[in-house]
């Protein structure tokens, strides 16, 4: 599926014009918000890209929040997602990891989620990886807690690499070379050996790629979900 739907690029081609204005629907201004970026979204870009006014776009969305949700529809719809196939580690593996990529692909989407902005799609994907570790001998309340920790994790990680590597104004520096001074910089304090070291891997893991530390978080949490809540014997569809 295409984020942006074929009416909403007929749509977005059009040059205003007098007259009635073009039709548009819920999936059009969600194509057109992806397009504009979750960031920058207001109802007067996303009215400009589809070529009407912001009163036709209103009675989609009433307001920024409902129009940032049918962006995110459309968004999370038309994303490559793994298959549910296989153990549920390596299942729950590739789908946080595909969320990380997710919200890497659309800069901005990963606030609204953590704002409770959620669009039907989501709900839908949280169902059916649940349902595959129910299918895998996981009770359902485990199950929801897995799927909870897995991808909580992938928005959070998401979210603070952003705040460290969006630039917000022509020649600010992102913050992330600031938190990386800081810690190169401040005097290690006495004591036990081994501190120059832990320091060494604080400024590494700061500069790692974001994904490559996300993952290692994340082997972290699948070998607690497989401690605490994983079944011992799983069935594997």
């Amino acid at each position: 599926m295409s984020l942006t739907s074929e009416s909403g690029v007929r749509a977005a081609g059009r040059a205003r014009r007098p007259g009635r204005p073009p039709t548009i629907d819920a999936a059009a201004i969600g194509g057109a918000v992806v397009t504009v970026g979750f960031r920058e979204v207001t109802f007067a870009a996303v009215a400009d890209r589809l070529g009407v006014g912001q009163a036709t776009v209103y009675r989609h969305a009433a307001n920024r929040d409902e129009l940032v949700r049918l962006g995110l529809e459309e968004a999370v719809s038309g994303f490559a997602w793994p298959d549910l196939t296989g153990r549920w580690d390596s299942l729950l593996r590739r789908w946080a990891v595909a969320s990380w990529r997710a919200w890497e692909k659309h800069p901005g989407a990963v606030f609204a989620i953590s704002r409770g902005v959620i669009p039907p799609s989501i709900v839908g994907l949280a169902d059916r990886i649940g349902g595959a570790l129910v299918e895998r001998g996981f009770i359902a309340a485990d199950a929801v807690l897995a799927v909870d920790l897995v991808f909580d994790l992938a928005a959070d990680n998401r979210r603070g690499v952003e705040a460290l590597d969006t630039i917000r104004e022509p020649g600010e520096t992102a913050a992330r070379g600031g938190v990386e001074h800081g810690w190169r910089t401040a005097p290690v304090s006495p004591g036990p050996e081994g501190r120059h070291e832990v320091r060494a891997e604080m400024v590494r893991a700061i500069r790692v790629e974001p994904v490559e530390w996300f993952e290692r978080k994340l082997g972290v949490v699948l070998a607690g979900i497989a401690q605490e809540l994983a079944p011992r014997q799983e069935e594997t569809p």
